[in-house]
């Protein structure tokens, strides 16, 4: 593999073997070079249903039977296992697609991905944040794909899931965020830092599509799964879903460029892969989404674009420190409220590229002596 290669990690219980087909050779199509799944007791293995591609050697499946925390336990046993065999690391569930934002170049021979991710190569790991898409009054499963049944979207979603480097992650913290080594940081689209789960949705590139919901038969089959890494008050009913289905909507086609992304693999397999939607390839949807996020967080945006907007008006660099400082202060102070002391002591170290003093720093890692949540 190059060094630039890219893994995707995942991990399933009974999945439908149609469901995990597609978001194999979907994600295959955008640009990974592998995609790892730990089969974590399926009644119909994984490595049955993906037999084909398990045998070009583009799949691999490990058989992963633990029943407390199996997810957080996959992700560490991914870590080392592809740390210094791959670039980027990513890390989704089966009803999770990695959806580009603008449409396919005429004549790119450059996998979208490749593309999307090179401005955040320098960094420990990139964030993105969730669209999640809404039942689209389906009771019943129908027939076809994910991607082309589901295209409504509920709007960005505050939790992120994680792409990283992982030479430079010690251990994952959650299915959405991960633990880096000193001076290390994940970042969202803005190259704002990243310290926990959630961050201020952006998404201007690339975002995570969740199809929570699907249809009433697939939540169904959802909670009879169960959770792969349980939370407190986490259990799944199906008032969920009707919540959800309440929920305003709006019509989202993001997806639909890419539709065909993995045709080509599926083919190669010897699969059927789930059809175009209604209307065919179309331009990602301009409607803008509604946002969820925490009112600290929509400050700590503003204050960055602030900077980001003195910084390309060619600001002094002497001008800019103090709203830095502040930027800095105020992140620090929330991630440390919240435990995520680490991310404090990362917003420190980045303090001091930025600026290229000690200056500031360390009243910003004064705020930093909290533990990880």
């Amino acid at each position: 593999m190059t060094l630039r290669a890219a893994c995707l990690c995942g991990i399933a219980r009974d999945e439908a073997a149609e469901d995990v087909r597609e978001w194999v050779c979907y994600h295959l199509g955008l640009g990974f070079s592998h995609v790892a799944l730990y089969d974590n007791g399926s009644r119909e293995p994984l490595r049955e249903v993906l037999a084909p591609l398990v045998a070009r050697g583009v799949v691999s499946v490990t058989d992963f039977t633990l029943r407390e925390a199996p997810q957080l336990s996959a992700y560490f046993h991914a870590l080392r296992l592809w740390r210094g065999r791959v670039f980027w690391l990513a890390f989704l569930d089966i009803d999770e697609f990695l959806v580009p934002l603008t449409s396919p170049g005429q004549g790119d021979v450059v996998p979208p991905l490749s593309r999307l991710l090179r401005p955040y190569e320098r960094f420990g790991g990139v964030a993105l944040h969730w669209m999640m898409m809404g039942s689209g009054g389906h009771l019943r499963r129908p027939p076809g794909g994910t991607l082309a049944n589901y295209g409504e979207a509920l709007g960005l979603d505050s939790h992120v899931k994680s792409i990283i480097r992982p030479e430079l992650v010690t251990r994952p913290l959650s299915p959405h965020h991960f633990a880096f080594r000193e001076g290390a940081f994940a970042v969202n689209e803005d190259g704002f830092p990243v310290a926990g789960p959630c961050s201020y949705p952006t998404a201007r590139h690339l975002r995570v599509n969740h199809y929570y919901y699907k249809s009433q038969q697939d939540f169904e089959a959802k909670i009879a799964r169960g959770l792969a890494t349980p939370v407190p008050g986490g259990s799944r009913t199906l008032d969920i879903f009707y919540a959800g289905s309440a929920r305003p909507a709006v019509p989202d086609a993001a997806a639909a460029p890419w539709l065909a992304l993995g045709a080509d693999w599926a083919r190669q397999a010897g699969w059927d892969y789930p059809a175009v939607g209604p209307g065919g390839c179309e331009q990602a949807s301009p409607v803008a989404a509604r946002l969820s996020h925490s009112r600290e967080m929509q400050a700590l945006r503003q204050l960055w674009l602030q900077i980001e907007e003195l910084c390309r008006r060619g600001v002094r660099e002497e001008a800019v420190l103090p709203l830095r400082e502040r930027l800095w202060q105020q992140l620090c102070r929330l991630y440390a409220a919240r435990g995520a002391g680490e991310a404090a002591r990362a917003a420190a170290a980045y303090w001091r590229e930025l600026t290229g003093t000690e200056q500031g720093a360390q009243a910003v890692s004064a705020h930093g002596n909290g533990e990880n949540a």
